[in-house]
């Protein structure tokens, strides 16, 4: 509630921050007079001020230089008014109060280029004139009784898309006569199939005096770069903190692979936008050629990042599906790539330049296509969750659908104050998602701690630490894990004639699912041994139990009976063979636990005096590992060390220094004289 709260409290300052920004824009400029018409003319008076040239200007398709000369015949031209006068919001790119554009004067679908041409009459000779465009979403060229007078985007660049800007031209003074003057204008228009271009001139050209439009300009400049600061705060900043925090978060838990493409996203949209912004402080523009290329890369390849992070946050990583989607975004973003930076003359033709632009527009279709079908996978899969996954797209969408509606229909504050809380909004519902994830993930951390500590405490029960007191014998032993679970277990089972089994087991692979194999085996152990004590039978007995019940794992046993005379008899499954007094005893090899259901072992017997001892261990002894070259402890260095008759918790800690790496497990036996054991 807090949260909600705090987000009601910053809305009606996010509305007056935009209302100020409106009312200073509104302050600074008025509506520019229209010039007013008369024999077909503009008729041009000018003083210390600009007039706006709203029309009716002459407008057609197509493209021949002949129509910038003064003398050409333009009567059967159709009638062109221009539905906005632009100015001052069409300074802003941002702003909606522009003109639509000659698709939206019915021109929808024209190929190549746009001509505009309107006649003027100036009644005196001004000291200076010049021409105020405001933005023009594609390449352009002003003509003044035929000359140019300059353009903006150049012939190499005619076809490319260019950053909409405010540009002043000066006409030539010996152009500047009392009477009947041309101005013409050529448009270029990208060709799009599917959408609606708004080409050509989007507000009314300014005519002023030479002291007035480089004022104007300087102020256009100035709004711009407020604009732009504002954008820089709530949407620049704001993606490029989540962009931090989803790294972090990922650094944090490498598995994770929806915070790295999450993360990549929003930093390389950053660094796009910030391109812009940089492009947009500056008087003239620099993002052209190959910084405008850098910003359209980083674009295209934050389209494919954005996929990627969907798939992982909606858990369709492991659809096979999801390689299509994929495949067709990498086609999109090289298409996005080619169209938005190659040279126009490289193309040769009109035509050529068409069907690029209708190839990416297709993929395009193609990749909002994918983004539809991972929804509503998504939503079959996560159900609620997923909408949540799904909230920031729905965010953009919003704020795309509102200004497009909005394009010249809606006050411009209303468009302002939409479109910054939805800016806002979009970083924002992608920390939440991360900060979602990030606490849903760490109390299913906690939850598997937890059981993990129950386990912890389970197999402590399971491999003991006090023995029960067996005559004539003294038994020790020592286990440690690799991990907070282990494999390993050992049971000491005293035997109502006296004398004791022994059961020392080491469980295939680590972790829980080790941990709840031995509590299978050791209930497995416990309830056979109350009905037979023969080694070899209680492992046939236990192999019969595990195998069908360990899916691809094994267990490898090995189970002793010590009698109260001394006499001992082994039975092995798979394990390493007992060390006495020092000695590997030699016994036949035999399949591990869990494997075949219709195994049967053998044992074998041998006398111990007083004094003996038998040492039984797992493989982590000698599988023990050295970090500094490699080497395994193995066979020769335990041979070593137990004819310094070394005890279990000897033999288990130089192991373990000498570079764990599987569970250790150390039980050792020694023949007593005394009446009563000597138990440790």
């Amino acid at each position: 509630m807090r949260r909600i709260c705090f987000f009601l409290l910053l809305l009606p300052v996010l509305t007056l921050g935009s209302t100020a920004q409106s009312a200073s824009v509104s302050n600074v400029f008025s509506n520019f007079p229209v010039a007013p018409v008369d024999h077909g003319a503009q008729q041009i008076a000018l003083g210390n001020s600009a007039l706006a040239l709203m029309g009716p200007w002459k407008f057609r398709t197509g493209d021949d230089l002949a129509w910038a000369q003064p003398g050409f015949n333009d009567a059967n031209w159709h009638d062109y008014t221009l539905e906005a006068q632009g100015w001052p919001e069409s300074i802003l790119p941002e702003q909606n109060a522009f003109d639509p554009g000659w698709g939206g004067h019915g021109y929808r679908g024209a190929p190549n280029y746009g001509w505009y041409r309107i006649h003027v009459y100036l009644d005196r000779v001004p000291s200076s004139l010049s021409l105020l465009v405001p933005v023009v979403d594609s390449a352009y060229t002003v003509y003044w009784d035929g000359q140019k007078l300059g353009g903006y985007g150049g012939p190499s660049r005619r076809w490319a898309y260019l950053i909409p800007r405010t540009q002043v031209f000066s006409v030539p003074s010996s152009l500047c006569k009392v009477g009947d003057h041309v101005l013409a204008v050529r448009a270029w228009d990208m060709p799009l199939v599917f959408a609606n271009p708004h080409s050509g001139l989007r507000g009314a050209p300014l005519l002023a005096d030479g002291a007035t439009a480089p004022r104007i300009k300087h102020l256009a400049l100035r709004l711009e770069q407020l604009n732009l600061a504002v954008t820089a705060l709530t949407e620049v900043l704001p993606c490029l903190l989540v962009a931090l925090i989803s790294l972090l978060l990922f650094f944090y838990n490498r598995k994770r692979l929806e915070y790295l493409w999450t993360g990549l996203t929003l930093l390389f949209l950053t660094f796009a936008d910030l391109l812009m912004v940089l492009d947009g402080f500056s008087a003239t523009g620099w993002l052209t050629e190959t910084p405008f290329f850098i910003a359209n890369a980083l674009s295209a390849s934050a389209f494919l990042f954005s996929l990627l992070a969907l798939q992982w946050l909606l858990s369709l990583e492991d659809r096979p599906r999801m390689q299509v989607a994929n495949l067709i975004a990498g086609g999109l973003m090289f298409l996005l790539w080619i169209a938005f930076t190659i040279n126009g003359e490289w193309l040769g033709s009109v035509r050529a330049h068409a069907f690029l632009f209708t190839a990416v527009e297709i993929s395009l279709l193609s990749g909002l296509a994918c983004l539809l079908w991972m929804a509503v996978a998504g939503v079959r899969k996560l159900g609620r969750e997923a909408w949540l996954m799904l909230s920031p797209g729905a965010v953009i969408s919003v704020l795309t659908l509102w200004v497009f509606l909005a394009n010249g229909r809606l006050a411009t504050l209303v468009v302002v104050a939409v479109s910054d809380v939805l800016t806002i909004l979009t970083p924002a519902s992608v920390l939440a998602i991360l900060i979602y994830r990030f606490v849903r993930q760490w109390r299913e951390h906690q939850r598997i701690e937890g059981e993990l500590q129950q386990a912890q405490a389970v197999q402590a029960l399971l491999v003991p630490e006090q023995f029960p007191s067996i005559p004539y014998y003294r038994v020790e032993g020592t286990y440690l894990p690799a991990s907070q679970v282990g494999g390993d277990f050992y049971q000491v089972l005293p035997l109502p004639e006296g004398g004791m089994i022994v059961v020392l087991g080491d469980v295939s692979g680590k972790g829980l699912r080790a941990a709840m194999v031995v509590s299978m085996a050791v209930g497995a152990v416990r309830a056979i041994a109350k009905e037979t004590s023969e080694p070899a039978d209680i492992l046939t007995r236990l192999n019969r139990e595990l195998t069908g019940n360990l899916k691809s794992g094994f267990v490898t046993c090995l189970c002793a009976r010590f009698d109260a005379d001394g006499m001992v008899t082994v039975a092995n499954a798979g394990h390493l063979p007992p060390w006495v007094n020092g000695k590997e005893f030699e016994m036949p090899g035999a399949l591990p636990l869990g494997m075949l259901a219709n195994q049967i072992y053998e044992s074998q017997s041998f006398q111990m005096n007083d004094g003996d001892g038998i040492m039984v261990m797992s493989d982590g002894v000698v599988e023990a590992r050295s970090e500094k070259d490699g080497q395994l402890y193995g066979f020769e260095r335990l041979a070593t060390l137990l004819t310094a008759n070394p005890s279990a918790q000897q033999v288990a800690e130089q192991a373990m220094k000498f570079g764990q790496e599987d569970d250790i497990s150390v039980l050792s036996v020694t023949r007593t004289a005394n009446l009563k054991a000597v138990i440790v």
